[in-house]
């Protein structure tokens, strides 16, 4: 464990040396939080942007994509637990190494791409790995930014899952120029090439990014900021630290409103993945693209226009949270939710045909504006719920529940819902899926949390 072990507080440096480093180190940390948590999702879930070129069925996809949801949900909690006692720079730039390096397996070695349970084994594996991506870096916001400003760090750290994402199907499609010309061929190139690219970046990663200010001769962000904390959900450092099973015990499992946030989360993820992972599907079974490169290029570009539409939504929801709702996450979700709702009774009644590709594409980016707002609200508002030594374990927590329930709903449930009973149904249970998040964010709100009024 030594490689994991979180470096010790050292001898406070000068004043001199504070002042001019601190600033440096906060953006320093910023950008490597921000590339390695794009870079995670280059590898994150490439069948979604496939499910238009992989000759399987919707439940094969399904069966494939909630490996990797299933085991991704666990190791989050898990990974939010270690990650608190941990370095992060090894933390962050090893998970994304190793994710990058079963990519490129899953690609260079044949038959795993052929085969649902070699492919869901590897899937299992990236799964895993995958969970180290977000605690790391809600730790590093917790450690260098204060309260009141950390709901601007985050919505712009929450950006980096859009760009990278977007940035998913253009690095895939680029790819298929240099892999062959068939179906497989570019499969196998989808994976190969992102991969590579992720074990070079986390070498990057690993030299730019550093734990906790005191770890540094630096003293914790409230001191540095000159602000009293007055509840201990935003953040304090003093006093001896806890156990991870008294984290859990004291800080978790009797955080009533921890779990709503959690609950409420996963009826979140199940309008996210429901249409990040069926969006390409439904666009290649609606639209009658002409030419097979074509109708690969339409589907996936349904996945890079959601992924755009996320980043307006996380910035409009970020502004919205402070200047509209005095920083209450649940009132902002509220709003978020109930236009998702309008929006995708529109998106199911968009009729078929090649002459209303744009009229999806507006749609879809419109979703992508209401729906990730509260998907970045999920870990940020997890956080503010307990104190800082335990934000590690809250937000792998709200993850742990959104990924196992929301997503396994919205890969193998709703994949089975479009293959036996239609796309009709499986806008019902998206619809449905926002109503009940709308009631268990509100369950969640937290008053104290909030900003008084100016």
């Amino acid at each position: 464990m030594s490689l994991f072990t979180e470096p010790k507080e050292i001898e406070r440096l000068p004043a001199e040396e504070i002042e001019r480093l601190y600033p440096v180190l906060r953006y320093r940390v910023f950008i490597s939080i921000f590339l390695g948590y794009m870079g995670y999702y280059f590898v994150r879930n490439t069948t979604s942007v496939l499910s238009g070129v992989l000759h399987m069925s919707a439940t094969e996809i399904g069966i494939i994509s909630c490996a990797g949801f299933l085991s991704y949900g666990i190791s989050k909690f898990v990974s939010g637990l270690i990650s608190d006692r941990s370095n992060s720079k090894v933390f962050l730039s090893l998970g994304l190494f190793l994710s990058g390096l079963v990519n490129f397996l899953i690609g260079y070695i044949p038959g795993i791409i052929t085969s649902v349970t070699l492919f869901s084994t590897m899937y299992l594996l990236n799964g895993w790995i995958q969970g180290m991506g977000y605690p790391p870096g809600a730790k590093t916001l917790v450690f260098w930014y204060e309260h009141r400003e950390r709901i601007t760090w985050a919505t712009l750290w929450n950006l980096s899952h859009n760009v990278g994402g977007a940035l998913a199907p253009v690095l895939i499609g680029f790819s298929f120029g240099f892999f062959g010309d068939s179906a497989l061929d570019h499969a196998r190139a989808a994976f190969i090439f992102p991969g590579v690219l992720c074990m070079a970046m986390s070498v990057l990663i690993y030299f730019i990014q550093v734990d906790r200010p005191v770890s540094v001769g630096l003293p914790p962000i409230e001191e540095w900021k000159g602000n009293v904390v007055s509840h201990p959900a935003k953040g304090r450092e003093q006093g001896p630290r806890l156990s991870i099973p008294d984290i859990i015990r004291k800080h978790i499992i009797r955080n009533n409103k921890l779990i709503y946030c959690c609950i409420y989360g996963s009826f979140v993820y199940i309008l996210r993945y429901g249409i990040v992972s069926w969006a390409p599907k439904f666009l290649s079974d609606s639209l009658d693209v002409g030419g097979k490169d074509m109708g690969k290029l339409a589907s996936m570009g349904g996945f890079s226009v959601f992924e755009i539409g996320g980043v307006a939504g996380m910035l409009l929801a970020g502004y919205l949270s402070v200047r509209l709702f005095r920083n209450s996450k649940p009132l902002t979700n509220t709003l978020f939710l109930a236009l998702t709702i309008i929006l995708l009774i529109a998106y199911w009644y968009v009729p078929s045909g090649n002459e209303y590709l744009w009229l999806n594409y507006t749609i879809l980016i419109l979703l992508g504006l209401a729906v990730y707002g509260p998907v970045m609200f999920i870990g940020l508002y997890s956080m503010e719920l307990v104190p800082k030594e335990a934000a590690g374990a809250a937000s792998g927590l709200s993850g742990t529940f959104s990924y196992i329930f929301g997503s396994i709903v919205a890969t193998l449930g709703m994949g089975l819902v479009v293959d036996y009973l239609g796309w009709g149904a499986t806008f019902i249970v998206l619809i449905l899926s926002a109503v009940f998040a709308i009631i268990f964010t509100l369950m969640s709100r937290e008053r104290s949390l909030e900003f008084e009024k100016e």
